[in-house]
């Protein structure tokens, strides 16, 4: 009897144990099938707040933009609906299927553009000065990004979340501490720009205009001046863009003005820009190397390898090492403190790779906002 009723429990404790185990298993399926639901839920709430900021960053940045515009012979109501037709503005590159003379094409689509901005501000703005139009014509830029942002932001969000495709939603989730942080520092440019005053990436422009020391400068080419000055008993012509508008110029065709003007005699090429930095690596680092420092989209650069192959000139290169946030916002003191090394690196370079009465070509490159063209004026 006894064996009996303990058979029986061995069962009832075996047959509960199972039934413990069949409703884990439907409950795993059941969580399975709706945890991805649930994750997705939570990813489109993150983005859909983030979505709300780019929003508000794209709104201010126009607003800030539409009011310093208006102070310059248009009303606010004019500036927006100039300012609308421009949203969405694009560049097609050119087709380099065929190479041959793509870079050509492109320097031609990069001056078309340009000509037609600075219309467009000179029609914004009709009674500002031109260095200010150009800090405005930078400040639409930013705004100008931020809505391109938030438009492709909300593109895939909303096809994401009514397709229901979780590979859409995961791609923006993430990547969107990237794009916040990208967003925050074109916002923060606006402001930059508004006020005119020098940016990180008027690094090389600031070294330019210190080792100018004051010496009479000339425009080379379009927004870019030069000044000579005596190194070591060299001759160092030393270029940057004309200040103190949000100008980079064209420090490529300034370069190959200046070499082919002295029909290839110059020993040693030295450009000097602000670089992207690796996360760790810490802001201001001076890094060298070989090579033409500009960051342009390629016609300058090439001009400038192009000119100093022709003659076999030496490339050096220095770069200051800035995060993208500090590269378009007001330069930190960290960066402005750097310009000392920076100039002792150069003139130890000038000193290693040329000798008395060599020419030597030193280009700052980089955006000159609120940076002149003499130490102490304009």
């Amino acid at each position: 009897m006894y064996s009996d009723l303990k058979d029986v429990r061995l069962m009832q404790v075996g047959q509960g144990d199972w039934l413990s185990w069949i409703f884990f298993i439907i409950f795993i399926m059941i969580m399975q099938f709706y945890a991805n639901r649930l994750q997705a839920q939570i990813w489109i709430s993150e983005i859909s707040r983030a979505l709300s900021k780019l929003e508000e960053y794209s709104n201010d940045s126009a607003r800030k933009f539409i009011e310093e515009a208006s102070k310059y012979g248009r009303s606010q109501e004019e500036v927006k609906s100039i300012y609308n037709k421009v949203k969405g503005f694009f560049l097609i590159e050119p087709v380099t299927l065929d190479p041959y003379g793509a870079v050509r094409r492109l320097e031609h689509l990069l001056n078309t553009m340009r000509d037609h901005l600075n219309a467009l501000m000179k029609d914004i703005a009709p009674n500002a000065d031109g260095w200010k139009r150009s800090n405005l014509r930078d400040q639409m830029a930013s705004a100008l990004t931020l809505d391109m942002i938030y438009r492709i932001i909300r593109h895939y969000f909303i096809l994401g979340r009514k397709t229901q495709n979780l590979i859409y939603i995961a791609q923006i989730q993430m990547l969107l501490p990237e794009i916040m942080r990208i967003a925050k520092a074109y916002w923060k440019a606006g402001d930059a720009f508004r006020l005119g005053i020098p940016i990180g990436d008027g690094i090389g422009p600031l070294v330019a205009l210190k080792l100018m020391n004051g010496a009479e400068f000339t425009e080379i080419a379009e927004n870019i001046v030069g000044a000579e000055v005596d190194i070591e008993g060299r001759r160092v012509m030393v270029i940057k863009a004309k200040g103190p508008g949000s100008e980079v110029g064209r420090p490529g065709l300034a370069i190959e003005r200046i070499v082919e003007g002295r029909e290839g005699k110059v020993s040693l090429i030295i450009t000097i820009d602000a670089a992207s930095k690796l996360e760790g690596e810490p802001t201001a680092e001076i890094a060298e190397g070989i090579g033409a420092a500009i960051g342009d989209p390629g016609p300058e650069k090439y001009k400038i390898e192009e000119v100093a192959t022709k003659y076999a000139i030496p490339l050096h290169a220095i770069a200051i090492k800035e995060d993208q946030l500090d590269a378009i916002t007001s330069m930190s003191e960290e960066i402005a403190r750097s310009v000392d090394e920076v100039i002792g690196r150069v003139k130890a370079t000038i000193v290693s790779k040329t000798l008395p009465g060599d020419y030597v070509i030193v280009a700052g490159i980089g955006n000159t906002m609120g940076i002149g063209n003499r130490m102490g004026g304009a």
